[in-house]
C-alpha cells in the first residue's frame, strides 16, 4: 500500500454536548488532555502514522481554539503543497445546512473528498482516545476485499453515546448485524469511531443519503447496508475510551498515572504528536513534594502535588496542597491553598488559603480565566 492511498476526515465537534463544561468555548477536538495534548492530536497522529498525507477536519462551531492549535499542520507533517491539513466548516453555498448530523457534515465536505485523490478515506471521531494501528486495519481491509471496515473494541459500550455501533460478526469478522441501542451492561464488540471506506463508495453513499434527507451515517446508512455491502471488523485490543462526560474525562486523565496505560497510548512505534511549546524545565522548590503525578514543562512547584495532572505553566505556591486534581495551562494556586478533586480550566487563579474540595462523584470545576 502506498502512502498517498490514505486520507482522513476527523469530526471535531462530535458529542460536544456531553462535555459542556470544557466545550462551551472550544470544540471537543481542542479539549486539553494529558498535560500537553489536545484530543485532536490522537486521530491526527493515528492517521499520519498510517501514511495519510491529507486530513480534513469537519468543524461546526467554536473552532477558534482548534485553529490556533493545529495551525498549518506542521507538527504532524501536514504542511505540504500536495495534500495537507484542511479545516472544513459548514458550507452554506454547497447546499448543506449548518449540519445537524454526520450526513450533513460529510455532504459539506464533498469537495474535499472529491479532490483529495486518495483511494481510501478513514473517518475518525475526535472524542475517542486511543492509539490505533490504522495501517494494519487498512491492510486487512484490502486483503478481505471489504467495502467498509469498522475498527472495534470488545468491552462495555460507552454510556451516553447513542451513535456507537454494536457489531454482530461471524467467525471471519464479517459484520452480520449492527445495532445502536442496548447492551450497556454486557461485553460487546463496539465500533470505536474509526471507519475505513473507499473514496468512491463514500461519495456514493453520502449523496444517496443526503438526497433522501438521511441524518446519521451510522444509524441510517451503515446499519441498513449490512446485507448489501461487505462490512468487516478489525479489533483494537489496546486502551480506548470515549469522552462522554466530565467523569470520563477525569477518569481517563487519572488513567495516565498508570504506566501500563501510558505505554499503550504513547506507543514509540506510533508516536502521538502535538503542538510544541518551548519552555523552561519544571522548577521544584526545596520543600516541594510530588507523588504519582504527571507534570508538564514550565511549571513551578513549591507546594505538594499528589495524584494529579498539571499542564504547562502551572504554579503551585508554598504550603499549597494539590491532590487528585487536573490543572490546565497557566493555572495559579496560591500559598497554603488546599485542592482535592478539582478540575481547573486554563488560566484559573486560586487564591491563598482557599479550600476547594470536590468528591469522587462530583468534582469541583473552575472555568477558564476564573478567579476563585
Amino acid at each position: 500500500m502506498i502512502n498517498s492511498a490514505v486520507a482522513g476526515i476527523v469530526f471535531a465537534n462530535v458529542n460536544d454536548d456531553l462535555l459542556k463544561k470544557l466545550t462551551s468555548r472550544r470544540s471537543m477536538a481542542s479539549v486539553p488532555f494529558g498535560a500537553r495534548y489536545r484530543l485532536i492530536d490522537f486521530p491526527l497522529s493515528n492517521l499520519v502514522n498510517a501514511g495519510a498525507k491529507s486530513v480534513g477536519i469537519v468543524t461546526k462551531e467554536n473552532y477558534r481554539s482548534l485553529m490556533d492549535h493545529i495551525g498549518n499542520g506542521i507538527y504532524w507533517d501536514l504542511d505540504r503543497r500536495n495534500g495537507g491539513l484542511f479545516l472544513l466548516p459548514p458550507y452554506i453555498t454547497s447546499g448543506a445546512r449548518r449540519y445537524n448530523g454526520t450526513i450533513d457534515a460529510l455532504y459539506g465536505a464533498m469537495d474535499y473528498i472529491k479532490h483529495c485523490k486518495s483511494e481510501y478515506i478513514v473517518l475518525c471521531n475526535a472524542d475517542v482516545l486511543a492509539n490505533v494501528d490504522i495501517s494494519s486495519a487498512i491492510e486487512t481491509h484490502i486483503g478481505n476485499s471489504a467495502d467498509i471496515t469498522l475498527i472495534y473494541h470488545k468491552g462495555n459500550i460507552p454510556v451516553n453515546n447513542g451513535e456507537t455501533m454494536m457489531l454482530e460478526m461471524n467467525d471471519y469478522n464479517v459484520v452480520t448485524g449492527i445495532s445502536l441501542d442496548g447492551g450497556k451492561d454486557e461485553q460487546v464488540n463496539y465500533s470505536i469511531g474509526y471507519t475505513i471506506i473507499s473514496r468512491e463508495l463514500l461519495l456514493s453513499l453520502v449523496k444517496e443519503a443526503h438526497d433522501n434527507d438521511v441524518v446519521s451515517f451510522n444509524r441510517e446508512v451503515l446499519a441498513n447496508k449490512v446485507k448489501q455491502l461487505k462490512i468487516i471488523g478489525f479489533e483494537h485490543s489496546g486502551y480506548v475510551t470515549f469522552m462522554n462526560g466530565t467523569d470520563s474525562y477525569y477518569k481517563t486523565s487519572m488513567d495516565l498515572l498508570d504506566p501500563e496505560i501510558r505505554k499503550q497510548l504513547f506507543n514509540r512505534e506510533r508516536p502521538i504528536y502535538t503542538k510544541t511549546r518551548d519552555d523552561m524545565p519544571t522548577r521544584y522548590g526545596t520543600k516541594s513534594q510530588v507523588k504519582n503525578s504527571l507534570i508538564a514543562a514550565g511549571c513551578v512547584i513549591e507546594g505538594t502535588v499528589i495524584n494529579s495532572v498539571l499542564f504547562r505553566g502551572v504554579k503551585v505556591e508554598k504550603g499549597a496542597v494539590v491532590k487528585n486534581c487536573i490543572l490546565m495551562q497557566e493555572t495559579k494556586v496560591g500559598a497554603n491553598a488546599q485542592l482535592d478533586n478539582v478540575i481547573a480550566d486554563k488560566n484559573a487563579v486560586i487564591g491563598e488559603e482557599m479550600i476547594l474540595k470536590g468528591t469522587a462523584k462530583k468534582r469541583f470545576f473552575i472555568k477558564k480565566n476564573e478567579v476563585v
